[in-house]
């Protein structure tokens, strides 16, 4: 454990790459010391993917600022320009309702947005031992319904740890990676209950390559440097080793 309580403020300076080059230096050393602190962190990054992701769903569905009517010397010029008023009104009003009926972003675009926060130096410094990689496994496992302990490893890619997240009351496994250039790479399984998809989609969220399946009612996205070739050999590998899985 951390011989030194860091507060909220110095963890959200450390996060935001504001902190200054001591305070980042006792940080990056308790990390690789507390378990319980990267914990507390990846909780602070995914409540700040979170809240990005939804600000940027709403400003995407911001109307640009209208043109005013230019100010003629004529009394009749008031009439078309009270009429485009009411118009910009209706049409800033409508705009309004949907900001509050448009669907929140999917769990995909969640973990996405989160994942954007990481960079080598976050799991750098992160190495569980095997007894302790395996028992969380173990229990992450238990908690989600489906077998991890037994997941290949795939060449390119050194695992660095396992944790529990959480996306709307349901537990989401996330396991860590990187890849040969340094590059941070997830791969997140969450019990959708959806259909299963006819194969591996891939995709690009938040800049970054994304491999995503449903199986078993279990969702599952891998997601790392956009491209990286051993993604989607490691997406195909991952797939076989989770279908097989007991649920």
């Amino acid at each position: 454990m951390t011989e030194r309580a860091f507060s909220d403020e110095d963890l959200a300076l450390f996060l935001d790459g504001e902190a200054s080059d001591a305070l980042t230096r006792e940080i990056e050393i308790a990390l690789a010391q507390d378990a319980s602190l990267a914990a507390e962190l990846d909780s602070m990054r995914l409540a700040q993917a979170t809240f990005v992701s939804a600000q940027d769903n709403l400003l995407s569905l911001s109307p640009a600022m209208p043109e005013l009517p230019r100010r003629k010397a004529e009394t009749s010029a008031l009439v078309p320009a009270f009429v485009g008023l009411a118009a910009g009104l209706v049409i800033a009003a409508t705009v309004s309702w949907s900001l509050f009926t448009k669907p929140e972003p999917g769990w995909r675009e969640v973990v996405a947005n989160y994942q954007s926060l990481y960079v080598t130096e976050t799991l750098s410094g992160v190495a569980e031992a095997q007894s302790v990689s395996e028992a969380k496994l173990t229990e992450l496992s238990e908690v989600l319904g489906i077998d991890l302990t037994n997941l290949p490893e795939v060449d390119g890619l050194a695992y660095r740890r396992a944790q529990q997240l959480g996306y709307k009351g349901a537990p989401l496994a996330q396991l860590t990676f990187l890849t040969a250039n340094g590059g941070p790479v997830a791969l997140c399984i969450l019990r959708t209950g959806g259909a299963d998809s006819g194969g591996i989609d891939a995709d690009t969220l938040e800049g970054m390559a994304a491999y995503s399946w449903v199986d078993n009612g279990f969702g599952v996205l891998l997601i790392g440097p956009l491209g990286d070739s051993t993604l989607s050999e490691a997406a195909h590998t991952f797939r076989a080793a989770l279908k097989g899985a007991p649920a």
